[in-house]
């Protein structure tokens, strides 16, 4: 089967790994990611276009056409059997209606931002596929209430090769070396929890974009990915997860499972159906506000044999039901 796989770019990303395992699967894969055509613009245009239809209408005139006409050009070249896109915010609906109607090829759409932009975008472009893949079971209503047929569960999971133990030189240690460390995009929300925790007296690394612009300290560094992220997970006594606000109600983040996977001892806030994917005490620990997550986190600080006992707990269950081959073989199945 040939594969035409559709997102922004390849670098620890959903793509990413979307890519490696259908490869491992054996099957033929071409990627498209529309990064390299809009270079600096990307994150621009990507928060334009997520955000307004009237701004995407606007940027398909300059940006989004010569985008949608190299896809088609290279599905016709390519002759798919399927067309997977990953989020979807550069493929126009006419562009999936031609892949499906002239070449014949089957569509699916893996969106796993779901709730945010499902009014702004969502709704726009995911009726042209014949198959819908959401990272959260509690939005499968609302795809079908607006025409989508069939909608699927399709969580985030971890990537056996990458988010594993690492053995860590004395650089490594010396340069990642943490109590907690946090990974991930700044919000108000993460930098009051992070803020908690330091007027606890607990030393916090954080790693990720635009928390510069807010927080100040020789703790605060740039975005981290793939190995170097790994890195700093093995490093560190505790990984702390926080996930963005609009998330807690309906899925867990992608962050949960490459720290399982990473083998590392994760202290996470609640988001739904997380007791579905881990046993929540055993595997991960969860706080439940500020309080409650520094009195965790200086109990586990002094607590070696429990972190390591429910680490190598949580990475067995990341390894036997939440891998990437596991979902993208999940997804072939759906739409074959």
């Amino acid at each position: 089967m040939r594969v035409l796989l559709l997102g922004s770019h390849i670098n620890y990303n959903l793509e990413h790994y979307v890519y490696m395992n259908l490869v491992k699967l054996g099957y033929e894969v071409k990627f498209y990611g529309y990064k390299e055509k809009l270079g600096r613009l990307t994150n621009t245009v990507r928060m334009t276009i997520t955000r307004s239809k009237l701004l995407r209408d606007m940027a398909s005139t300059f940006l989004l056409n010569k985008i949608n006409d190299e896809i088609k050009k290279i599905a016709e070249q390519f002759h798919p059997d399927l067309m997977l896109s990953i989020k979807g915010e550069a493929v126009k609906p006419e562009t999936v209606e031609y892949i499906k109607e002239v070449l014949r090829a089957k569509t699916a759409l893996w969106y796993p931002d779901d709730p945010r932009f499902f009014k702004s975008l969502v709704r726009y472009i995911a009726p042209s596929y014949d198959h819908v893949f959401t990272a959260s079971s509690r939005m499968i209503p609302m795809y079908k209430e607006m025409g989508c047929k069939d909608v699927h569960f399709l969580p985030f999971a971890c990537e056996e090769t990458v988010h594993r133990r690492v053995a860590l030189s004395n650089e490594d240690r010396r340069k990642y070396g943490a109590d907690v460390v946090f990974v991930g995009t700044y919000t108000p929300r993460r930098a009051k929890i992070v803020k908690a925790l330091e007027k606890a007296g607990i030393k916090v690394k954080v790693y990720g974009p635009y928390w510069k612009y807010f927080k100040f300290g020789d703790n605060i560094h740039d975005g981290i990915y793939g190995l170097e992220m790994v890195k700093a997970f093995n490093a560190a006594k505790i990984v702390l997860n926080v996930h963005i606000g609009s998330d807690l109600p309906y899925k867990v983040n992608m962050r949960t499972f490459e720290a399982t996977g990473s083998g590392v001892f994760l202290l996470t806030d609640y988001a739904y159906g997380l007791e579905k994917m881990f046993e929540i005490g055993k595997e991960l620990v969860v706080y439940n506000g500020n309080e409650d997550l520094t009195e965790l986190a200086k109990h586990y600080l002094g607590a070696e044999e429990e972190r390591n006992q429910i680490s190598w707990m949580a990475q067995d269950r990341a390894y036997k039901e939440h891998t990437y081959f596991n979902r993208v073989g999940d997804l072939i199945s759906k739409v074959t």
